[in-house]
């Protein structure tokens, strides 16, 4: 008795050991993580550090600078994929004024018009990307699920039928290149660092893609031939070095051989593809780590670059999760310690609050910014196989760039007086401005037509080290190399004047009199101020660039008033009407005397569309204006027990009792007679055929 007594308190006694332990052994890892991120950590040896995320999440500032604790990279979920730039119905319009929005339109498209596409979402996003320092995969460009059916059919129109292959492939280039050039004509698009150029289509099944091409998988002609539209555009940017393209697909473990077989069929003739996104959407019941892992070595093996695009874990439990979790990045970093290119981690979701698995906690976030234990496990994973955070794999140094002879400008240095100027651009015979005119901190400057507007001229200041400031006519700020990166593509914009190496150049002569380059000394002299990709256009976007002696790298300084030679104020430097630039403005139209009327908003149409996938979907609605005067201001209403909006686009939600109530933001709160607005939402769970929808 005594004996069973003793072995009972042994036991008991074990366990209450064993508790203890864990919850030291829990609690000490939490303290050694407690100076460890994501970032510092994956996004310091990885080069990415990644989450999903919508535009409302990123309007949010308390979200916003959660996500920058931990990460560098960002993919939007849905706002970007081809039903959110298109839209549910097409909106027409002609060649011409396509041409004139920079759409690329190839010269084997025969239609007289083409769909507009909707870039206001993507345009916040990157700005928003840009001004925080984060990047940005391109998620997606060709994808069976998601893209509306009228884009396959003839008109543009959802009843027609099925185009022919050359049709289709005319309209795939001009799909593809038009969303890539937006991207890169944009001052901010040098955030977007990757592209997911087709997706799942080991897995599509009935869709537009099958009806035109055929039901082929790993030999479509119209993925090899999106590569190439896509692999093109970079081409044309210089970009093909620091943009990659993948394709992305889900199951990968399962497909492995197909994926490989596709990427190489993608890669006959000229590698294109990068490599593979592998999407991640795991379990602890299965995958197998080790399952996993042999399809994520086979593709390293295969020479192709990996990115873990969309990783979430389905789980029984926290604990479960983090053993998971412990065991599947302790392999991956071996894999990356090991020499593999893989490029980047993204979990798919900020945290448990938007994942799109319904009734799971898959990541490592109960609420953003609040850990889970998985989180821990992550942490340490790494630590044990690299080290403190910011380790780098040894096996992979990050190169250090060096230039070459033909990139050094070994022109003498000019000598230019101080005194106020404009600088003209030879290649574009455009001015450098002030963006907007704006005498604010941060403002990019671009080319325009000259007008003598104060954002058009600098005042020139010699350091007596060579080199000169360039303070704006606009007041107290400087030209400036935006966080005084030295790399090419960096932005040159207007900030607080204090002289430091962000606003100091260096003038070049050139082999044409008193035409210069101008040198930025946060690159040492190695870089140049620079028009964005050649451009000629007012607007274009102005930063620096490796010096390669084109005419975008040359500008003329034409002085203000002929009063160069003297230091005067900004109210002396005023120009005389005869001494402008010789391009004057084009005369711009007189400003409306009145506002829109406001008009009910019973006089609009409203419709709208529905794509599901089983378990979400997208809900697209468009309000037409057909009353014969401008709307200024809408409101829709939804019954609740229709839908579940998670995330939502160009447009406010609120919530009113068995309602959602939504509302315009600013730019869409107008609708001007004969045009049409299109607003939408994603949901999770199943959706019906019809909506309760009601313009209010």
């Amino acid at each position: 008795m005594k004996r069973n007594y003793f072995k009972s308190f042994l036991a008991k006694l074990l366990v209450l050991v064993c508790a203890f332990s864990m919850l030291l052994s829990v609690s000490t890892l939490e303290a050694k993580a407690a100076n460890e991120t994501l970032l510092n950590t994956y996004g310091a040896t990885y080069g990415y550090s990644g989450t999903c995320i919508n535009l409302y999440q990123l309007r949010d500032a308390k979200q916003l600078s959660i996500l920058k604790q931990h990460f560098n990279s960002i993919t939007l979920e849905n706002e970007m994929k081809p039903d959110a730039l298109l839209g549910g119905s097409a909106r027409l319009i002609p060649v011409s004024q396509a041409k004139s929005m920079g759409y690329y339109i190839p010269d084997n498209y025969r239609e007289s018009s083409v769909p507009q596409i909707n870039f206001n979402t993507v345009d916040e996003v990157m700005k928003i990307c840009y001004n925080n320092g984060l990047k940005m995969r391109a998620h997606t460009l060709v994808w069976h699920s998601q893209t509306p059916s009228w884009f396959f059919r003839n008109n543009y129109a959802g009843y027609g039928g099925f185009v022919n292959q050359q049709t289709m492939d005319a309209r795939l280039e001009m799909y593809i290149k038009t969303v890539m050039n937006h991207v890169y004509t944009s001052q901010y698009g040098s955030v977007v660092y990757a592209w997911d150029v087709c997706n799942e289509v080991l897995h599509a099944e009935n869709s537009g893609w099958e009806a035109v091409y055929g039901n082929n998988k790993t030999n479509a002609t119209y993925v090899k031939k999106a590569f190439t539209f896509a692999y093109q555009t970079l081409e044309y940017f210089k970009l093909t070095d620091s943009v990659k393209l993948f394709y992305n697909d889900f199951n990968t473990y399962i497909e492995r051989d197909k994926v490989i077989t596709l990427v190489n069929y993608i890669n006959q003739g000229k590698k294109i593809c990068a490599g593979v996104g592998m999407q991640s959407h795991l379990g602890t019941n299965y995958p197998s780590v080790d399952y996993y892992m042999q399809a994520l070595n086979a593709f390293l093996r295969a020479g192709f670059e990996v990115q873990i695009t969309e990783l979430d874990i389905s789980n029984k439990g926290d604990a479960d999760m983090a053993n998971y979790t412990y065991q599947l990045m302790k392999q991956v970093n071996g894999a990356k310690k090991n020499g593999g290119k893989i490029t980047g981690v993204t979990w798919w979701g900020l945290s448990d609050q938007t994942t799109w698995i319904k009734n799971s906690k898959p990541l490592l976030f109960s609420t953003p910014g609040n850990p889970k234990q998985s989180y821990y496990k992550a942490i340490q994973a790494y630590t044990e196989t690299f080290g403190a955070a910011g380790g780098q794999s040894q096996n992979q140094p990050k190169p250090q760039p060096q230039p070459s002879n033909e990139n050094v400008n070994n022109n003498s240095t000019a000598s230019i007086s101080n005194g106020w100027y404009y600088l003209k651009n030879t290649n574009s015979q455009r001015y450098l401005t002030v963006e907007g005119d704006s005498a604010k901190a941060a403002t990019n400057v671009c080319i325009s037509k000259g007008t003598g507007v104060k954002g058009q001229k600098w005042y020139v200041e010699n350091k007596g080290n060579g080199y000169i400031t360039l303070k704006s006519g606009l007041g107290n700020f400087m030209l400036d190399v935006a966080n005084g990166k030295d790399e090419d593509g960096a932005n040159l914009q207007i900030y607080d004047a204090y002289g430091h190496d962000a606003q100091q150049f260096i003038v070049k002569n050139t082999k044409n009199s008193g035409v210069y380059t101008i040198g930025t000394k946060s690159s040492n002299g190695t870089k140049y101020i620079d028009v964005y990709n050649h451009g000629k256009t007012d607007g274009t976007n102005v930063c620096q660039w490796t010096f390669y002696g084109n005419p975008n790298q040359e500008w003329i300084f034409e002085p203000v008033n002929n009063s160069a030679t003297q230091a005067k104020s900004q109210e002396q430097a005023q120009p005389k009407q005869e001494n402008k630039p010789v391009e004057q403005p084009q005369t711009q139209p007189k400003a409306q005397e009145t506002q829109p009327e406001e008009t009910k908003a019973e006089g609009l149409d409203l419709s709208y569309s529905i794509n599901s996938w089983g378990s979400g979907y997208n809900v697209n609605l468009k309000l037409e204006n057909k009353t014969g005067k401008s709307v200024n201001g809408w409101t829709v209403k939804i019954k609740k027990n229709n839908v579940k909006i998670d995330s939502s686009w160009n447009m406010n939600v609120k919530t009113d009792g068995d309602y959602y109530v939504l509302t315009p933001v600013d730019w869409n709160k107008t609708i001007a007679d004969g045009q049409s607005i299109e607003i939408g939402f994603q949901g999770s769970g199943n959706i019906g055929n019809s909506i309760d929808a009601k313009l209010q």
